[in-house]
C-alpha cells in the first residue's frame, strides 16, 4: 500500500546518513506547504505515475514515443540567469532529472505545480482553476501549431526579447541592471588572500577531505573546456558547501569563489558544483543508471532545451562521482508568484512557463522523430487540457493530504538517526 512518509524516508535515507542535519533542513522547507512538498518528493510523482497510483488516470495509459523530458519540471525551476551571449535570460534552469519519457509527465508535474502556487497564494479554486488551465490551454495550442509548422521554435524571454508578461520582463530588466560587485560584496567578506564567502546556513565549512574534491573538480572541469582561459580567473580564494533548492537537497554540492576580473574590486566568480544523480524516474523504471556519465547528460540536455545557456555551464567527474558545473550569478532570480497582486498576473506568468515548455518539447521531438507530429494526444487540443486538468485536480489533492500527513509525522522524521539507520 502506498505510503508517502515511508517512500519519503527510502529515498532520502542515503542522504541521511551523509549529512542528518541538512535532511533535517529539508524536511522544515517541505513542510512549509503543499508546493514545497511536491518539489521536494519528485519520486513520488514518478512512482505514482507509474503505478497508477492516481485512479482514474486519463494520461499516460497509452503508447506513444519517448522524448527527452526535463522531469523534475515545476513553477520554482524558471529563473533569470545571465548567459554566454551576455544577456539575461528567463527559461528552465534545473534539468536534475532529465530523461526520456513521454511529454505529458512534464506537463502534468508542471500543471500540478502551477494550481498549487495559485492556491498558495490564497487564490480561490476557481482562480487556480483557471490560472493552470490557462497555461495548459497555451501550451496545447503553441506545441500543435509547432509541430504542424515542423520546425524547432526560437521563443526566447530576454532583455531583447521581451514576454509581454508585467511580472516576467520585470524580472529580467531588474536581473540585467544587477551589479556583480554589490552581489559578491553581499556574500563575501574580505580576507587575508583575496576575499572569503560569508558563513551562513546556506553556505558552510567544508571537511578537508570534501574542499580537496570540489578543487580537483575545478581542475577537471578546466581541463574539459576547450578554452581554459586565464589562470588567474580560475584562481580559487575559498570553497564551502552550499544549501539550496529542496528536491536536490542532500546531494552534494560546492561552491568555489574564484578570483575573476578581480577579487579587490568585487568582480569574482561563484562556480557550483552539484552531485549528478540518477533521474529518480529512471530509477522507478528500474532503467541503468550512467553514474559517471549522468552529469554530462544533464549539460548536454539543458543546452539543447535553453534559448541560451550560461558559458560556465560544465561538468566534471571524481571518485566515481559526476558533476554539473553553473555559475551563480547576480542576474540569478525567480517570479515570486505570492507577491503578484492579481490572479491575472499570475496568469499570464504561468502562460510564458507553459510557452518555455513548448519550446524545449518542439526541439526534443524534432530531434527524436523529425517533423512529424509525434504527438497523438495533441489531435484534440480541448480534450488533452480536460485529461490534463483532471489530473492536476485529482492529483493535487494528493499532495495536500500527503502533505498534511508529513507535516503530522515532522516530529518523527526530525529524528533522523532513529530512521536513517548505520552503513
Amino acid at each position: 500500500m502506498r505510503d508517502a512518509i515511508q517512500e519519503f524516508m527510502d529515498f532520502n535515507r542515503p542522504f541521511a546518513r551523509r549529512n542528518p542535519e541538512l535532511i533535517r533542513f529539508k524536511i522544515a522547507r517541505m513542510a512549509e506547504g503543499p508546493l514545497a512538498f511536491l518539489r521536494g518528493t519528485f519520486h513520488l510523482f514518478a512512482r505514482d505515475v507509474l503505478e497508477k497510483a492516481h485512479d482514474p488516470l486519463p494520461l499516460f495509459t497509452g503508447e506513444g514515443p519517448e522524448l527527452d523530458i526535463v522531469g523534475d519540471i515545476h513553477s520554482e525551476n524558471y529563473g533569470s540567469f545571465k548567459a554566454d551571449d551576455n544577456a539575461v535570460h528567463y527559461d528552465v534552469n534545473d534539468f536534475d532529472e532529465t530523461t526520456t519519457g513521454r511529454f505529458d509527465f512534464d506537463v502534468c508535474r508542471a500543471a500540478v505545480s502551477w494550481h498549487l502556487a495559485a492556491r498558495e497564494r490564497g487564490d480561490t479554486l476557481a482562480e487556480a482553476v483557471q490560472a493552470s488551465l490557462a497555461a495548459v490551454g497555451a501550451y496545447a495550442d503553441s506545441l500543435t501549431h509547432l509541430i504542424r509548422k515542423g520546425r524547432a521554435p526560437d521563443f526566447d524571454v530576454s532583455e531583447s526579447h521581451p514576454a509581454g508578461c508585467g511580472p516576467v520582463d520585470e524580472l529580467v530588466h531588474a536581473a540585467a541592471a544587477a551589479k556583480r560587485t554589490a552581489f559578491i560584496e553581499r556574500l563575501t567578506e574580505q580576507a587575508d588572500k583575496g576575499r572569503r564567502l560569508l558563513r551562513s546556513p546556506r553556505y558552510f565549512n567544508l571537511p578537508d577531505d570534501e574542499r580537496a574534491l570540489a578543487e580537483r573538480l575545478l581542475a577537471d572541469y578546466l581541463r574539459r573546456r576547450s578554452a581554459p582561459g586565464d589562470t588567474d580567473y580560475y584562481r580559487v580564494e575559498d570553497v564551502c558547501g552550499r544549501v539550496s533548492g529542496i528536491g536536490s537537497m542532500g546531494r552534494l554540492r560546492y561552491v568555489l569563489l574564484l578570483s575573476g576580473k578581480g577579487s579587490a574590486d568585487g568582480r569574482n566568480v561563484l562556480l557550483e558544483f552539484k552531485e549528478g544523480r540518477p533521474s529518480a524516474y529512471d530509477i522507478c523504471r528500474k532503467r541503468a543508471a550512467d553514474v559517471l556519465g549522468r552529469a554530462e547528460r544533464v549539460i548536454t540536455a539543458a543546452r539543447a532545451s535553453m534559448a541560451a545557456s550560461s558559458g560556465h555551464l560544465g561538468f566534471a567527474v571524481d571518485q566515481g562521482m559526476s558533476f554539473q558545473a553553473r555559475e551563480i550569478g547576480p542576474a540569478d532570480a525567480r517570479v515570486d508568484t505570492r507577491s503578484l497582486k492579481s490572479p491575472a498576473l499570475l496568469a499570464d506568468a504561468l502562460r510564458v512557463q507553459a510557452q518555455i515548455l513548448v519550446r524545449i518539447h518542439a526541439r526534443a521531438a524534432l530531434r527524436a522523430v523529425g517533423p512529424a507530429n509525434p504527438l497523438a494526444e495533441l489531435v484534440d487540443p480541448d480534450a488533452f487540457c480536460q485529461r490534463v486538468l483532471c489530473f492536476t485536480l485529482g492529483y493535487a489533492d494528493i499532495v495536500r493530504r500527503d502533505w498534511l500527513r508529513f507535516v503530522g509525522a515532522r516530529g518523527d522524521l526530525e529524528n533522523v538517526s532513529a530512521w536513517a539507520g548505520n552503513d
